[in-house]
C-alpha cells in the first residue's frame, strides 16, 4: 500500500473516532485514537510518507484522546497517554497540550500539573529566527514519533500564559513563583511585559483585597468548568485553533482587577 494511500485510510480512521465521540462511545474513542498512533508509528519508519500530514493526523487523534478521556472522567491519565502517543510530554502539539491541561485544571488536578507545565516549557528554546525549538525532537523522530520541532512565539506563549496567570496565579494563588518564572523564561520582551502586567495585576488584587481575587478565581474556575462542558471532535478539514479552548480565560487574564464584573461564559461545546 502506497503512502497516500495509509494517510487517506488513517484519516478515514479518524473520521471513525470522531464519530464514536459524537455518539457517546467514549471508550471506542479512545481506542481508535491510540490505534491510529500506533500506526502512525510504523507509518512514520517508511522513507517516503508525508510527516507533516501524519502529524496533522496525530494531531486530531490527540484531541479526540483527550476529549473522550474527559467524558470518561478518566483527566489523569491525559498526558500519561499524550506521552505515549507523541514520545515525550513536550513533543505533545500546542492545541492538544493547551485542551489536556485546561481540562485536568477544570477537573481538579492541579497537584499534577505544574511538574506537566515545567517539563513541557523547559523543553523549547527561543531561536534568533523568533521560533522555539524542541531540544530532542530529531531524537523522538529517530524512535518512530511523529512531532514538530518548531513552535511559534504566540503558541509559547499561550502555554506560559495558561501555566503562569491561570494555573500559578489565579487557581493556585501563587502569584511569587509565577512571576519569579517569567523574569527567568525565554520569552520575547513584548511577551514578558505582557504576562508580567497580568500578574503583578493579580498580585496587586490579593495585597489590597482578598475577597477580589478570590471573585477573580472563581470567576477563572467557572469558565475553566464551563469551557470543558461538552465535546465537539475537531475536523481535520477545518481543524479549530487553539484560542477557543481557554478564550473565556483570557476575559479574567486580560483584566483580572475587574472582578465585580460579570464574565460572558464561553459557549458549550465552542471546540
Amino acid at each position: 500500500m502506497g503512502a497516500s494511500a495509509q494517510e487517506s485510510g488513517l484519516w478515514k480512521q479518524i473520521d471513525d473516532a470522531e464519530d464514536y465521540l459524537l455518539s457517546g462511545l467514549f471508550e471506542q474513542a479512545v481506542s481508535a485514537a491510540l490505534s491510529v498512533s500506533k500506526q502512525i508509528r510504523t507509518v512514520s519508519l517508511e522513507t517516503e510518507c508525508d510527516r507533516d500530514e501524519l502529524l496533522d493526523i496525530l494531531e486530531s487523534a490527540g484531541m479526540v484522546l483527550v476529549q473522550a478521556l474527559k467524558e470518561l472522567r478518566r483527566t489523569s491519565e491525559m498526558f500519561v497517554q499524550l506521552k505515549t502517543m507523541f514520545g515525550s510530554v513536550a513533543s505533545v502539539p500546542a492545541k492538544v497540550f493547551l485542551t489536556g491541561a485546561t481540562m485536568q485544571m477544570a477537573a481538579g488536578s492541579g497537584s499534577e500539573l505544574r511538574a506537566i507545565f515545567e517539563e513541557y516549557l523547559a523543553k523549547w528554546r527561543y531561536t534568533n529566527d523568533e521560533v522555539y525549538v524542541l531540544n530532542g525532537g530529531q531524537e523522538s523522530s529517530l524512535n518512530g514519533f511523529v512531532a514538530t520541532s518548531f513552535m511559534s512565539t504566540k503558541q509559547y506563549l499561550e502555554v506560559a500564559e495558561l501555566y503562569t496567570v491561570t494555573f500559578l496565579c489565579i487557581v493556585s494563588q501563587e502569584s511569587e513563583p509565577a512571576i519569579s518564572w517569567v523574569e527567568k523564561a525565554e520569552l520575547t520582551e513584548q511577551g514578558r511585559q505582557d504576562l508580567l502586567k497580568k500578574l503583578y495585576a493579580l498580585r496587586s488584587a490579593a495585597n489590597k483585597k482578598p475577597s477580589t481575587v478570590d471573585r477573580v478565581k472563581q470567576t477563572a474556575e467557572r469558565n475553566l468548568s464551563t469551557s470543558t462542558n461538552g465535546s465537539a471532535p475537531s475536523q481535520h478539514e477545518d481543524a479549530p485553533s487553539t484560542a477557543p479552548v481557554h478564550d473565556s480565560l483570557k476575559k479574567v487574564q486580560m483584566n483580572p482587577l475587574a472582578a465585580d464584573q460579570q464574565v460572558p461564559q464561553a459557549p458549550r461545546g465552542s471546540w
